[in-house]
């Protein structure tokens, strides 16, 4: 609810609500059936194509949401921290309903159906504790999947260079923090890196004159006085906004349940306990979108022994990019491996809670941090560093594609990199392919060359 001025009177605001506007609202059944279908689209990021997808849907199809709030919220996701999709779907489904069970039902409706494929598929997985004691197709698409896999990140990466690295500086921080994540392999070093890109950024583009580095904010220089009573008179430029109240709540809740797990892991010597605080990290530091995570997800994962294997990591990546919903949903498969359904649900739910708690707690304060400058700049040295933990994540991935057949795996991800980039394939068909690839090679191999190909 925007902060309501009245003529010498206080008035009682709700307090969780949305800003009362002239837009459509939404009931849950209505919004579960117009955010399911986007994850069927391969709305893996927040690029053009995907935008307008969420733009056709919840502005042109529904007019549930605002052209002005819809922009709003775009710019906000791409700026704060988090899985940019799922923060868009929460903060439409919030606006859509008029208050926050809305962005949650409209977040389960676009992540719900693929997690829980993950999580079957996860679960069968990890009943084998060797990939080999597999069905030789199964293990030949495996290893099919993760080629394809290295393709679809060094592409996120490509796209990410290509809007974020505008100097040498920038260059510099990249290939910096690649060196550093290749010799120090720890998530707390990722995490100083990244904060050292960003304040290292502000401080050498600082630029007097034109006010860089300056804390600078942007105000409203008028604004219509709003009468409660009057939705009406409420001013149009703020009605993208969450209420202040339930902006407050999500920021404090945000700081007991990271408190309360810092409190429990230090208590308890549990598996789930410890990997859930470790993703509920990993979702408040991802600055520039999901694929940030990657790094950080196999930094705390695949280099523990006790949690999951190289294997299981890069096919649950490649799994999550074939299947309806966002990337992160492959934390799921990644719990649900290493410590069965309810651990699973753990480390889904402590991924994708600092997203939801950021937009609703910082959407009410986004016209006083939009335009500032520190802000801008720090997140474009994170970006950097983050850049080059990407693509070291590219290089172990690729290590751990070519283990069983480097000819073949190379080839399957040079020929991937071409069909998603310039072909323009979506994610699943990339994954698909690859997977028919290294099958038809290796069956090739045995029935028309009469060959015996050692995979094993």
């Amino acid at each position: 609810m925007i902060e309501m001025q009245t003529l010498g009177v206080r008035t009682t605001q709700p307090k969780v609500s949305l800003l009362i506007d002239d837009s459509k609202t939404l009931t849950y059944p209505e919004l579960f059936k117009y955010a399911a279908p986007l994850a069927l689209f391969d709305v893996k990021t927040l690029s053009a194509s995907h935008y307008q997808q969420f733009k056709d849907v919840f502005v042109n199809q529904t007019k549930a949401v605002s052209e002005p709030q819809f922009e709003e919220i775009a710019s906000l996701v791409d700026f704060i921290p988090g899985a940019t999709t799922s923060q868009m779907m929460v903060a439409l489904g919030t606006i859509s309903k008029k208050n926050a069970l809305g962005g949650i039902v409209a977040l389960i409706a676009y992540t719900v159906p693929g997690a829980m494929l993950l999580t079957i598929l996860g679960y069968f997985y990890g009943q084998y504790t060797d990939p080999k004691d597999l069905n030789i197709l199964i293990f030949l698409a495996i290893q099919g999947i993760k080629s394809s896999t290295v393709a679809l990140i060094l592409q996120l990466m490509i796209t990410m260079a290509m809007k974020s690295i505008n100097n040498k500086m920038h260059i510099s921080l990249s290939i910096l923090s690649a060196a550093l994540f290749v010799a120090y392999q720890q998530p707390y070093v990722l995490i100083l890196t990244m904060m050292m890109g960003g304040i290292i950024t502000i401080m050498v583009e600082y630029d007097a004159e034109n006010t860089i580095g300056r804390r600078t904010f942007a105000k409203e220089q008028s604004a219509t006085p709003a009468i409660f009573n009057d939705p009406k008179l409420i001013n149009k430029k703020n009605s993208h906004k969450i209420s202040q109240l339930l902006g407050n709540k999500s920021l404090h809740l945000y700081s007991v349940i990271l408190l309360i797990l810092l409190y429990l892991n230090s208590q308890q010597n549990s598996l789930i306990l410890d990997l859930s605080l470790s993703f509920y990290n990993i979702g408040t530091f991802m600055i520039g979108g999901t694929p940030i995570t990657l790094p950080f997800m196999y930094a705390e994962t695949v280099l523990n022994p006790l949690y999951i294997n190289a294997d299981a990591f890069w096919l649950g990546f490649g799994l999550a990019a074939a299947l309806p919903g966002p990337y992160l949903n492959f934390a799921i498969f990644l719990g649900t491996h290493s410590m069965g359904i309810y651990g699973g649900i753990c480390c889904w739910v402590a991924i994708f809670l600092p997203s939801i708690l950021q937009i609703w707690g910082l959407l009410p304060h986004w016209s006083n941090i939009r335009n500032n400058v520190y802000l801008q700049k720090f997140k474009e040295g994170v970006i950097s560093v983050a850049i080059g933990f990407l693509a070291t994540a590219v290089y172990y991935g690729w290590v751990d594609a070519c283990k069983y057949d480097l000819p073949t795996a190379t080839v399957i991800s040079f020929l991937s990199l071409v069909y998603v980039s310039l072909l323009n394939f979506n994610s699943p068909a990339v994954v698909t392919m690859g997977a028919a690839l290294f099958i038809i090679r290796y069956l090739a191999l045995w029935y028309y060359r009469e060959l015996d190909p050692v995979i094993f």
